[in-house]
């Protein structure tokens, strides 16, 4: 293997080694099976642990996850065993020690060093106290850099009557004092499709505490015998000991003689409310403070976060997931610990080699030949769209790494898959600003958005969209909707919201996008790659379950794909949401059900035209009185087209090449409108006006790859410079809903910049 050089970025001026964790893309063949891996540095080898995620067909790695202690600073990564002397780290049956810490079980408790314990705990609505209590503990991972303690279990009262499940990780590091800890709630209570909580707070207790800090502006340090909190009430206020504040920074120490103990929190007011709160020898982090009904009365408009909240607790749809990143330190100043939490470092893969791995598809390197204009076209939008979210106040505790405006009144649960544009720029730019949105955007829709457990109840709520040919079942995603998921509220106010706002007048019952069986919103892509980047194990678990919940379906042969109004991206996004699982393990299982899917897609495509034709299109795809036109939505044949060519890709299946190329003829023939330089959004041309969107971009750009069709190039051209040209001229703004046009734009540039500056073409 060549030396990869690589980068450790984003620690906001910290000096000093640090613990990363962090994935990087090898072509196939360059790390063949068995190859050891170095970290060297200026001042020579760092301490390295690495662990292979992915493999090529040949078994060579594809992905490698490696964990170091060093500080920022560049790289290069090198063939050859670690220079971490043994036991830095020891572990002896479920516990770590590396001379800073030592973390062991106790009972419920996870001990941390000098008898400081930590407890999850939760309140119910009717007051009653449940502790995370482990059913499983072991070693998650054992390495001479990180070393991980995986708990899982249920919250259980003090009679045994559980509330739901739970997951607690915790890593140690080599010559760190610094612990990081993941816990994870799981909501699946055996019974109600709402699960309402008073509380859930993470307990750390240090006996004989004489004294606490509490960050702020400014800090509050006093004796803990009188309870204190600071609490932050939304993104922009938090109250602390009388006094006020804006965006606190999330972290509390408390000290005893022995010893003192710092926590911070990532992203903590941003995922708001949250608290810190010092009560004799207890410090306990708020993930769901405490409340008193109207405290968020102020948060408007309603439809938008009032969802969440029931008098004095908090509402949690059974089926989601929530986890969290905190930071717990030994003898370490806790303001540092937070600069940790929240701006970690960040291993950068050098963008050149990354983006020539064959992980990325076909992109270049920002900096890269005929790149320029297109960098800062891409940086431009998206400043827009992290300004977007601060301006609309795009935050909370189950709404942060989402955008909120879909409708107007839904939450866009990442709508054509935020999360991996996001991750192609940083995979371009290696810009550590893009990982963090894009973590941000793909943990909420692993754990926000997608069906993880049911219940009778739940499945009792889904009954009246439920069909014999699609039962219920995890791995069931939830398309943009009211509080995410739905179930906040009945059909009729959601309705009622969109009536009054213009949005479905074409219907008497507009579409309320409350159930999880819309299989035209499924995305893995971004979470398989950020599993990946960070070998986070809840999004490969997530991707997969969403994989085989579409490969179960398609397996049965009952659910039908093609054949309705929407069946291009029916079929198109599953296709692709089933290529993205099988980069994580080569499931055969997963070709084959993109096997059967492009066999349904190629029976139905018109031999004539090469389009697929619905008759009658839906209603706000034909706006015609008289008589319905046939045909289909220009994107969501674009997004067939993409899925085939994804299995294409895979497979080298023959029949896929005239196909695509028929397909993109039709779309020719059928909606592209010279003289505007784009698309009609439908057959139907009632609609007049033209656009470029991202998904007709992309279907384009694998139509020229694929089949070398002039005509498809010079179209491509035509649209690609218009939309390029269109958005330096008039900008994104800020908006409710940028989000959706942040990545519906997007979608397929990297791809189409690349391939022009490829042939040399000027953008």
């Amino acid at each position: 293997m060549q030396d990869y050089p690589l980068s450790i970025r984003g620690t906001a001026g910290i000096t000093g080694s640090l613990p990363v964790t962090g994935g990087i893309p090898l072509a196939e063949g360059e790390a063949p099976a068995g190859t050891t891996f170095m970290l060297q540095g200026e001042s020579g080898p760092k301490p390295t642990q690495t662990t292979v995620l992915g493999t090529w067909p040949d078994g060579s790695a594809r992905w490698l996850l490696i964990d170091a202690v060093a500080p920022a600073g560049e790289y290069l990564l090198t063939p050859g065993g670690s220079s971490l002397p043994l036991g830095a780290i020891r572990v002896v049956e479920t516990e770590i020690e590396n001379g800073e810490v030592n973390l062991r079980t106790d009972g419920a408790d996870l001990v941390l060093a000098e008898d400081a314990s930590i407890r999850f705990e939760a309140v119910d609505a009717h007051g009653v106290t449940y502790t995370a209590t482990p059913e499983t503990v072991e070693i998650e991972r054992e390495g001479p850099v990180r070393s991980t303690l995986s708990w899982s279990g249920e919250f259980l009262d003090g009679g045994g009557e559980r509330l739901f499940s739970f997951r607690l990780r915790a890593s140690v590091y080599a010559y760190s004092s610094r612990v990081l800890l993941q816990p994870l709630i799981l909501v699946d209570p055996d019974s109600g499709v709402l699960c309402n909580l008073r509380e859930l707070r993470l307990r750390i207790t240090l006996p004989g505490t004489t004294g606490a800090i509490i960050g702020g502006d400014p800090n509050w340090t006093g004796d803990t015998a009188i309870p204190t909190r600071l609490f932050q009430r939304d993104d922009e206020q938090y109250d602390l000991d009388g006094a006020s504040g804006g965006k606190a920074p999330g972290w509390a120490e408390i000290q005893s003689s022995m010893c003192s103990v710092s926590l911070a929190m990532r992203d903590f007011w941003q995922q708001w409310p949250k608290s810190l709160e010092v009560d004799g020898d207890d410090l306990v982090l708020g993930l769901l403070p405490t409340f008193n009904e109207g405290d968020f009365a102020h948060m408007l408009p309603d439809y938008k976060h009032q969802w969440f909240f029931a008098n004095n607790t908090y509402q949690l749809r059974t089926g989601q997931a929530r986890s969290w990143d905190i930071w717990l330190a030994v003898e370490s100043d806790g303001s540092d610990l937070a600069q940790l939490a929240n701006c970690p470092p960040v291993l950068v893969a050098d963008p050149q080699r990354a983006t020539g791995s064959g992980v990325w598809g076909e992109i270049q390197p920002a900096g890269g030949p005929g790149m320029r204009d297109y960098d800062l076209w891409a940086e431009q939008l998206f400043h827009c769209y992290c300004h977007s979210v601060e301006v609309q106040r795009d935050y909370g505790a189950m709404n942060w790494g989402d955008w909120f405006g879909e409708r107007q009144i839904n939450w866009g649960n990442h709508e054509y898959d935020t999360t991996n544009q996001l991750l192609l720029q940083f995979a371009r730019t290696g810009d550590p600003e893009y990982l963090y949105w894009g973590e941000a955007a793909g943990r909420h829709s692993a754990e926000v958005d997608t069906v993880h457990a049911l219940n009778p109840d739940l499945i009792e709520y889904y009954r009246p969209w439920t069909s014999k040919t699609y039962p219920p079942r995890p791995g069931m995603v939830h398309e943009h909707a009211h509080g995410h998921v739905g179930g906040f509220t009945d059909e009729e106010t959601v309705r009622d919201w969109l009536r009054a706002r213009g949005i479905g007048s074409h219907s008497s019952k507009p579409y309320s996008c409350l159930d999880p069986y819309n299989l035209g919103h499924v995305w893995t892509t971004g979470m398989m790659r950020l599993y990946f980047l960070t070998g986070n194990p809840f999004l490969k678990e997530t991707v997969e379950r969403v994989a085989d919940n579409i490969a179960q379906l398609v397996e049965d042969r009952e659910y039908r794909f093609m054949g309705g109004t929407h069946c291009g991206r029916m079929t198109g996004w599953p296709l692709l949401a089933l290529g993205g699982a099988y980069e994580l393990d080569s499931s055969q299982r997963y070709v084959d059900a993109m096997h059967t899917l492009a066999d349904d897609a190629l029976e139905m495509q018109d031999p004539v035209c090469g389009g697929w034709i619905v008759q009658p299109m839906a209603a706000d795809h034909c706006v015609c009185k008289k008589a319905r036109h046939t045909g289909m939505a220009t994107f969501i044949t674009a997004v067939l087209v993409n899925g085939l060519a994804r299995y294409y890709e895979l497979t080298g299946d023959e029949r896929l090449p005239p196909c695509v190329d028929a397909a993109v003829d039709y779309m020719n023939h059928d909606t592209w409108r010279e003289n505007l330089c784009g698309w009609r959004y439908t057959s139907c041309p009632g609609h007049r006006t033209a656009n470029q969107a991202g998904v007709i971009i992309m279907a384009y750009v694998n139509a020229v790859r694929v089949t070398d069709n002039p005509e498809h190039l010079r179209i491509l051209r035509l649209a690609w410079n218009k939309k390029f040209q269109q958005y330096l001229t008039h900008p994104l703004q800020p908006a409710p809903g940028v989000g959706k046009s942040y990545t519906a734009t997007t979608y397929g540039c990297p791809e189409a910049a690349s391939f022009f500056a490829h042939l040399d073409t000027p953008i």
